[in-house]
């Protein structure tokens, strides 16, 4: 047997924002939200899936809480990190290199930066990794793996495995995750979607789907399931079958798609119907000017006016919106903030995450920002979404990270949750 870990790094998780910090110091509901949907890592659960049964495999999430065994005598070991992981993923890698394991790194980070990764593993995997694990497997067993693996084309999803949820220790989660689909046609400058994934949209078989939530019904008879996918419903007809279908299965579920939902009543009827009792929406700011900055189509600022009738019609559909609001565009001046909390507050919005505008590597945005030489801070722990890393336009760094704590500390607070919840109901009565 060849003992193999498959490793989740612990991560930044909200940041070295000293304001929100304190908020959360204060208030645990948002930490406890959060909780209520962190999965195990579903990239390499799926990679899990493809390896063949000589292969003794051990998931362990540092992230929520387990303790790394590093003198368990590992023969390769498997690691990935988002962009806020990535320094603790290095040492990682240098920790078992120095034990005489083989370590392999993958994931956004390393995918753009795969010579800088490279210096701490001693393979590292580039994009997908469905396509490229069999032949890294083989080149191992051979003894001739190579520093680098380069997917030579997208994956096919419909050949995807089913994900080793069996690999979880269930006590540290509280819902577990399914992607359905990969590649997003939308342009958002700050997103590494296309990075990674394309613009193509592709699909898995409604099979397929079925059999990975009878997975995770096999270690969890009644679990939470958080479909992971970017934008679930681009394609509204293989979405409405998709959805009838989960809907046979009997499960509680929530999921990610843009608020353009809204303009369709025949899917958020279906989703009502069908057990779906979240959608993460990223509205990302009410002001067309500023979101005319974040996508060089400007399809979000072609809606934002109607962005308040949107969430009201979504939300009397009996579905709950996580909106997700992002400040620091170079439009953004101070006001952002009391505007957006009357927004939130105006419309009902359920629940919400107020983040920082993150030039991720990779991005169209953090290419912009680098050539103006704007870009602050390196120190990739730090791009979590709530920490100040680049030089913003009309607000200082403090006023930036000051105001999303603000955001938090205003939009939970129970005054401002009794008149949300008010606004909620009365969507409700009148939908009825």
């Amino acid at each position: 047997m060849i003992k193999t870990a498959l490793i989740v790094p612990k991560g930044s998780k909200y940041g070295k924002n000293t304001y929100l910090k304190s908020f959360l110091e204060r208030n645990d509901i948002v930490s406890k939200f959060y909780a209520a949907w962190e999965t195990p890592n579903l990239s390499l659960l799926t990679l899990a899936g493809l390896f063949p049964s000589h292969y003794s495999l051990h998931f362990i999430d540092e992230d929520h809480g387990e303790d790394i065994p590093f003198t368990e005598g590992f023969d390769l070991v498997f690691v990935t990190g988002m962009t806020q992981q990535i320094n603790r993923a290095y040492e990682i890698c240098a920790e078992f290199k120095k034990l005489g394991s083989y370590t392999v790194l993958g994931g956004i980070h390393a995918s753009i930066y795969p010579q800088e990764a490279g210096r701490w593993a001693d393979t590292v995997i580039i994009g997908e990794g469905e396509w490229i694990l069999p032949h890294f497997l083989k080149d191992f067993k051979n003894n001739r793996a190579k520093p680098l693996y380069n997917p030579e084309v997208l994956i096919d999803l419909k050949t995807s495995p089913i994900p080793r949820y069996d690999l979880v220790n269930t006590e540290l989660y509280s819902s577990y995750s399914i992607q359905t689909t990969r590649g997003c046609p939308r342009t958002c400058g700050y997103c590494t979607l296309p990075i990674m994934y394309g613009s193509v949209y592709r699909n898995k078989k409604i099979p397929q789907v079925l059999a990975e939530i009878r997975a995770i019904k096999a270690i969890d008879p009644s679990p939470m399931i958080f479909f992971v996918d970017d934008n679930m419903f681009v394609d509204r007809e293989s979405s409405l079958r998709l959805i009838r279908a989960v809907g046979s299965e009997n499960v509680a579920w929530g999921t990610q798609t843009d608020i353009s939902i809204a303009d369709h009543p025949e899917i958020l009827k279906a989703l009502k119907e069908c057990g779906c009792r979240w959608l993460f929406i990223g509205i990302e700011n009410t002001s067309k000017n500023s979101l005319e900055l974040l996508d060089r189509n400007k399809w979000k600022a072609s809606m934002s006016d109607r962005f308040g009738s949107m969430v009201e019609k979504i939300q009397k559909a009996g579905i709950n919106i996580w909106g997700s609001f992002m400040f620091g565009t170079d439009n953004d001046d101070e006001s952002v903030f009391s505007n957006t909390l009357r927004f939130a507050l105006e419309h009902g919005v359920y629940s919400a995450s107020f983040t920082i505008l993150t030039p991720l590597p990779g991005t169209e945005l953090f290419k912009q920002m680098e050539k103006e030489k704007r870009i602050i801070d390196y120190d990739w722990s730090r791009y979590t979404f709530w920490d100040v890393v680049y030089k913003p336009r009309n607000l200082t760094e403090e006023q930036l990270a000051k105001g999303v704590a603000f955001m938090y500390d205003q939009f939970y607070s129970s005054a401002n949750s009794k008149i949300r919840m008010a606004k909620i109901k009365k969507n409700l009565r009148e939908s009825l």
